[in-house]
């Protein structure tokens, strides 16, 4: 492989490595006694560092070698970060962020944040009474050849026994076989942390390094890994437990631990005989004999062989996009055969098992497919911890952030447009939502601290994503003075509350007496409603005095290939996603009823749902059929269930949704097109706009 191919995929590594350190150091501001979280934290440092120092990428090598150190100290101090030092750490995310991205454009500055931070790093280092691991070990491959050596001729005459007599009281003598796979180092393998932590808690007696090659570790190649394994004979008065602990950035297959004994009965070498025999992993005893440590990492290997596991494998996106395309050529091809009149008239019991059988897997195809592009929404609220701590930190409010929902799955195009909007709804509730004065708050018989609802659910075959506060609510005369003034909307006009409240995501409408550093500009829920409109979303907003806000985001489930009914209307012919349709039928006369405000309702066994005629809402005619003699679809959206009047069911088909350019974007009750197998173009209704 490449140089230039291993970079990439280390940036791509990177990236995720440091979304996830963002998330685990919020974890861990609220459980810091999770020590094994803070480990977590460190090993994702640690990797970096590894892999940019491999790469040269020296600012960010040097910034997160002194970061990992300051790690290091909490792992093993008694005492927790302080809120100020969890400050630092998440400020030295940004600056790896941003170091990373300069590195990449090969920008030799340094980025902002990037000194100051270095300087809070090091004050933490002061507390720090050993000395630090770069000055205690050798920090180069020069320094290393100089104090391992790999002489052939001694590594032949190794024998672990010949230790016995360097151990002194209570210490045990162990082997342990550490092996090097072609990218240990890209993987963020560091010698140095590896045999300080070693030393921390034994004795190395000595140890010997096996080429793969012969060649001078002065000249190392990061690219060519030229150790193939290093046998250290280890003494210590520690458990095998406690050694385990130092391979927590090892692969298991990659190391192996003997606990040695000089002296063995011959009872003991027949209780060990038994063992190795019926495991089927036991290497050929040596003399002495080596008993090998039964430990977590063999049962699990046990277990595996019992339980099959599950293997992953990374795909380029831009792949798995050129494959969902590629299924929606099919389905349209597949829809063409369906409706193809020629093949009608054959009829052939044969042709048509052969069609159904093609649409059958046709289904299957495309929805394994599309389950590939389906993701929890999970890291993307976990995101928003952070700017929920950063906006309340900025504002001087105290906010809970609750989380619901988070396993909710979306198409992975949609989450990558979804971060922003999320970012200024959040920032707009804590900063102009909920109220300044916790007393205020008190007085009203709420908690002292704000609360801001981030929560996704499924609904009538959309995604909901729900962002509310309990803070003062939307002023709404307020805004409605505002959009007056601004000429948004005139005096006759009438608007309901609903209306109002969406009037604050007009491009540059902002209420607020004063711009912070946050919001008030008037920018960002103008940008929330393009972004969001730009996946065929919508954003809905309620309000209540004194109660709070609601931000509602809808989405379809998916921006490619849908479920739907076909239905017609006026020799238009027009598709209704089948996850919004509960059911269809032609009601009886005495079940339909009219309001004094031309309202039309039918009574559908204990509901009284209104109706909605489709040529009406599209503006198709203005013809208008006994609803008793026509059929009716009853649908669910976001507001209820309601009944809309077409005036013929074709079927139900998959099918692929096109855009309809900007022409169309505006046109209320349709979100898309398709085209169907005889070359028609059909709308897609949205029904969300219907009622």
């Amino acid at each position: 492989m490449s140089r230039e191919k291993l970079k990439q995929i280390f940036i791509e590594e990177a990236t995720e490595i440091i979304e996830k350190l963002d998330i685990d150091i919020l974890e861990f501001e609220e459980d810091p006694s999770n020590k094994s979280l803070l480990d977590e934290i460190f090993r994702g440092v640690h990797t970096l560092k590894g892999s940019a120092n491999a790469f040269n990428f020296t600012r960010l090598g040097e910034f997160v070698h002194h970061f990992e150190d300051a790690l290091d100290y909490f792992r093993s101090a008694d005492e927790a970060p302080t809120t100020q030092q969890i400050d630092l750490f998440l400020d030295g995310i940004n600056v790896i962020k941003n170091t990373l991205e300069y590195e990449i454009q090969e920008n030799e500055e340094f980025p902002q944040g990037y000194v100051e931070c270095l300087d809070g790093i090091h004050k933490i280092l002061e507390n720090i009474t050993e000395a630090p691991l770069h000055e205690e070990l050798a920090t180069s491959s020069t320094d290393l050849a100089e104090e391992f050596s790999w002489d052939e001729d001694e590594t032949k005459e190794y024998e672990i026994e010949n230790f016995f007599e360097e151990l002194q009281e209570s210490e045990e003598l162990f082997e342990i076989t550490l092996k090097f796979d072609d990218d240990i180092y890209l993987r963020g393998f560091d010698h140095f942390l590896f045999f300080k932590n070693l030393s921390g808690i034994g004795r190395i007696l000595c140890s010997y390094w096996h080429m793969n090659l012969v060649g001078d570790l002065h000249n190392f190649d990061v690219e060519k890994n030229n150790f193939k394994e290093v046998k250290i004979a280890f003494a210590t008065k520690s458990t095998y437990d406690e050694i385990l602990e130092i391979f927590d950035f090892v692969e298991e297959e990659e190391f192996h631990i003997l606990h040695v004994k000089p002296k063995t009965s011959q009872k003991e070498i027949e209780e060990v005989q038994e063992i190795q025999e019926e495991n089927i992993n036991t290497t050929q005893k040596e003399a002495p004999v080596k008993e090998e440590v039964q430990t977590s990492n063999n049962q699990q290997k046990t277990q595996a062989a019992v339980t099959p596991t599950r293997s992953f494998l990374k795909i380029d996106s831009q792949k798995l996009d050129e494959l969902f395309d590629s299924i929606g050529e099919l389905v349209i091809a597949q829809n063409y055969l369906a409706q193809n009149q020629i093949i009608k008239q054959v009829r052939n019991a044969e042709v048509s098992k052969t069609i159904e059988n093609l649409s059958k897997i046709t289904r299957l195809i495309q929805n394994r497919v599309m389950s590939l592009r389906m993701i929890p929404i999970r890291d993307t609220f976990a995101k928003m911890k952070r700017v929920a701590r950063d906006s309340s930190k900025k504002v001087g409010k105290e906010i809970n952030l609750v989380l619901e929902g988070e396993d909710t799955e979306i198409d992975k195009t949609m989450v990558d447009a979804l971060s922003d909007p999320l970012i200024h709804i959040i920032r707009n509730s804590i900063d102009h939502g909920i109220e300044s004065d916790s007393q205020e708050r008190l007085k009203a018989g709420k908690d002292e601290k704000g609360n801001v609802t981030l929560s996704a659910y499924h609904r009538g075959g959309n995604i909901i994503i729900e962002i509310k506060d309990d803070g003062r609510g939307i002023n709404k005369e307020k805004v409605y003075k505002k959009a007056l003034e601004r000429g948004i909307i005139s005096p006759e006009d009438e608007l309901s509350d609903s209306q109002v409240y969406n009037l604050i995501m007009q491009p540059g409408f902002s209420t607020a007496d004063v711009i912070s550093d946050i919001s008030g500009r008037g920018v960002g829920l103008d940008v929330v409603r393009t972004s969001i409109e730009g996946i065929r979303g919508k954003v809905d907003i309620s309000s209540e005095a004194g109660k709070g806000s609601t931000f509602s985001i809808v989405l379809p489930l998916t921006l490619a290939i849908i479920d739907g009914m076909i239905v017609r209307s006026k020799d238009k012919t027009f598709i209704i996603p089948t996850l919004c349709i509960i059911e269809s039928f032609r009601p009886q006369k005495a079940s339909v009823h009219a309001a004094k405000g031309k309202e039309e309702f039918v009574q559908l066994r204990e509901e009284l749902l209104p109706v909605v005629r489709l040529n009406h809402k599209l503006e198709l005619n203005n013809e208008k059929p006994n609803i008793w003699e026509s059929t009716l679809v009853c649908i669910e959206n976001e507001k209820g269930k309601f009944a809309l009047l077409v005036d013929d069911l074709v079927g139900r088909q998959q099918v692929v949704i096109k855009s309809l350019g900007e022409y169309f974007s505006q046109t209320e009750g349709v979100s898309g097109g398709a085209v169907m197998g005889n070359g028609e173009v059909a709308l897609i209704l949205n029904i969300e706009e219907l009622y």
